[in-house]
């Protein structure tokens, strides 16, 4: 539920002084007995009262309080007042409980883990006030017991290292609630001392971490410390972070960057694959990972190379080569990673699946390394293996690479390679889409979204965003010698999206590197056009789509191997706007994702739902839910939530929904069946 500001409840309230006649403003069914009883109270009016009593206005006292918490417990008692200062028995509640709490008195108590802004309701029968309490945290730590004579060092800067610069992350980037905290990484002479002071534009939080030496210069904060500055970033609210380092007895500093942090946490998990993983052996394997855990081995390894994999949306199928590039197998994610349906062909090689797990169409392409030519396009049965009669795909489209279904399964996606199994290669080289209509498995629509005038060029591994509406793709660039759409050593490619209902094309400079036509990776050109593979989650979150994608850029001071090295093949995220404006780049620069391997080539990401969960199982949101609700119960062990049948009424955000009235939030969107949060401004 989106909160409104104290001052704005405030002036509703009033407003309904003025509305005294309206008998929507007046608490109680007529008074029947003749005794001016106290009636039923309607609950959308701050009155109290009936129709032969006089109507007194309840406010909450005192309004909008900013309260701050520097390591002191820190609280504030509210009370709910009417008009003659007589104090009323309330039920009292918090919008957000990250920043507190507030007991059945009305008393506040600040968490000291978060700071940000909450509504305080307060309840008299049917009829609510409200309020805000904005919590302010300043918050110092010195974890590398740094003395008064250094921190004053520290704060009095310098510029003696005129080395001295962020390598990762990069500025501007926009970073979700609920992973690992980045590791801020730094090129110059390694650091003895560093002072990290962090602030947010809306001044709910000011911190300072004095931290101890290290080479090269790298800076982690702690798990607690990071979920508090991204659990007090509230949403459009700038995260100021300067880092000052003393070399020996030299200082310089700060260098600043700024970020931003989306309001919500990343579902889901991530299925991507790796020809040298040591987890499975330095054989191919698929390997699996959660937001903000590490990764392990789902399949493959032990000398058996499982790769060529795609996952379904919403997480419950993967088909992938089991053995061999010409063999291929069903995966069941809900069981373990059964295997079943095993063909000695390639048509669960890469394949399109639909979003239930249930149906794939086939891919070809002789530009992946050459194991898919001759393979047509056709649409089977996932569970036998059947092929499906499918009009407007038979027949029509013969050589399909690269297909993605749609999160919501309408739509197709594609490299359209030859128009006839007859001809030879096309030229074209283009993205293109078909309409999908499940019930009858009829394909319709054929629309070209992307062409390039250079007939050299690569289009492919093309990826819906969750409405529908935009296409990702890799664009392998021109003139370099490009034979396929791999990710070996020297292919160049950029990412670019589509929105498949004008073509307005969208270059994404900012994932890909580039700030207003200016590099802004530290190492140039060497890390500049090496990104590839492009997927989505199919859920937005806090406003934003995310993009997984494969680079081989460095990773600050971490990975500075040679370009061609395997290791600097690795997973990365970006946010992308969710209604972007034609003519300005949707995209934000990217972050490493934590928890892969280091010493590994990782490569297409599948980020994907969970298998969903029955009725009666524990979950965090309505996504993990086969109905699509999860709500809070009273169980032996106090609350907790549970997916449940459909409640009635409005829906919460990530559960189920038709159409955006159904979602209780009213700037709330439905993407994708799921109520997300609105753009971010």
């Amino acid at each position: 539920m989106r909160r409104l500001g104290g001052a704005f409840s405030l002036v509703l309230a009033f407003v309904a002084l003025g509305c005294g006649s309206n008998t929507d403003n007046t608490f109680g069914n007529p008074d029947t007995d003749g005794g001016g009883g106290d009636g039923d109270l309607n609950s959308d009016s701050p009155w109290i009262g009936n129709q032969d009593a006089t109507k007194q206005l309840l406010v909450i006292t005192p309004a909008n309080p900013v309260l701050t918490y520097n390591g002191a417990p820190v609280s504030q008692q509210f009370q709910a007042v009417l008009d003659n200062n007589t104090v009323a028995t309330a039920t009292w509640s918090l919008d957000n409980v990250a920043i507190g709490s507030i007991d059945a008195n009305g008393l506040f108590t600040a968490s000291g883990t978060a700071g940000g802004t909450a509504t305080v309701t307060a309840q008299v029968g049917m009829a609510t006030a409200t309020t805000t309490v904005t919590v302010q945290l300043v918050i110092t730590e010195n974890p590398g017991n740094a003395s008064q004579n250094v921190i004053a060092q520290l704060k009095g800067g310098g510029n003696s290292d005129g080395t001295y610069k962020w390598l990762y992350p990069y500025d501007k980037t926009v970073f979700p609630r609920g992973l690992t905290g980045p590791t801020m990484q730094f090129a110059g002479t390694p650091i003895t001392y560093a002072w990290v002071h962090v602030t947010t534009k809306s001044k709910t939080l000011t911190y300072d971490g004095y931290y101890g030496g290290s080479s090269p210069a790298r800076i982690d904060f702690s798990a607690p410390t990071w979920k508090m500055i991204s659990k007090s970033a509230g949403a459009n609210d700038t995260v100021t972070v300067q880092v000052t380092k003393l070399s020996g007895n030299a200082v310089t500093g700060p260098v600043t960057e700024n970020w931003v942090i989306a309001q919500g946490d990343l579902k889901g998990t991530v299925y991507y694959n790796s020809y040298d993983s040591a987890l499975a052996g330095q054989t191919g394997a698929v390997l699996k990972m959660k937001p903000g855990g590490v990764a392990s081995v789902l399949t493959g390894g032990g000398g058996k190379c499982t790769v060529c994999h795609t996952v379904s949306s919403n997480g419950n199928v993967m088909l992938a080569a089991n053995n061999t590039y010409t063999t291929g197998a069903k995966y069941d994610l809900k069981n373990n990673a059964a295997m079943s349906m095993t063909r000695s062909d390639k048509i669960y090689n890469f394949p399109a699946v639909y979003p239930d797990g249930t149906l794939a169409v086939s891919c070809t392409d002789d530009k992946i390394g050459g194991m898919w030519s001759g393979q047509q396009a056709h649409l089977y049965n996932v569970a036998t293996g059947a092929q499906i009669a499918a009009p407007g795909l038979d027949n029509v489209i013969s050589y399909a690479a690269m297909p993605a279904f749609s999160p919501d399964g309408k739509h197709l996606a594609f490299n359209n390679e030859r128009t006839t199994a007859v001809q030879a290669p096309s030229q074209t080289n283009e993205i293109d889409t078909l309409d999908f209509d499940v019930n009858t498995k009829t394909f319709s629509n054929l629309k070209v979204q992307r062409k390039d005038a250079d007939t050299s060029a690569l289009l492919g591994w093309p990826a819906f965003t969750p409405t529908g509406k935009y296409v990702l793709l890799d664009h392998h660039i021109t003139g370099f010698g490009q034979v396929n759409y791999g990710t070996w050593e020297g292919n160049l490619s950029k990412l670019e999206m589509v929105d498949t209902t004008n073509q307005t094309l969208y270059t994404l400079d900012l994932l890909n590197g580039y700030d207003q036509g200016k590099p802004y990776l530290p190492y140039g050109d060497d890390e500049l056009r090496r990104n590839y593979e492009p997927n989505v989650l199919p859920l937005a979150v806090g406003g934003y789509v995310w993009v997984i994608f494969t680079s081989r850029r460095q990773y600050g001071n971490t990975i500075n191997t040679a370009n061609t090295s395997s290791d600097r093949k690795k997973l990365w995220v970006s946010a992308i706007d969710l209604n972007p404006t034609p003519g300005t780049d949707p995209s934000h620069p990217a972050f490493y994702l934590t928890g892969q391997e280091l010493i590994s080539g990782n490569m297409r990401g599948f980020w994907v739902l969970d298998p969903c969960k029955a009725d009666g199982n524990s979950c965090t949101s309505g996504d993990e839910c086969c109905g699509g609700y999860c709500r809070q119960i009273n169980g032996d062990g106090g609350q907790q939530l549970v997916c449940v049948p459909p409640p009635g009424g409005c829906s919460h955000e990530f559960e189920k929904c038709n159409v955006k009235a159904d979602c209780c939030d009213p700037a709330a969107d439905c993407i994708n069946g799921f109520c997300a949060q609105p753009p971010v401004n």
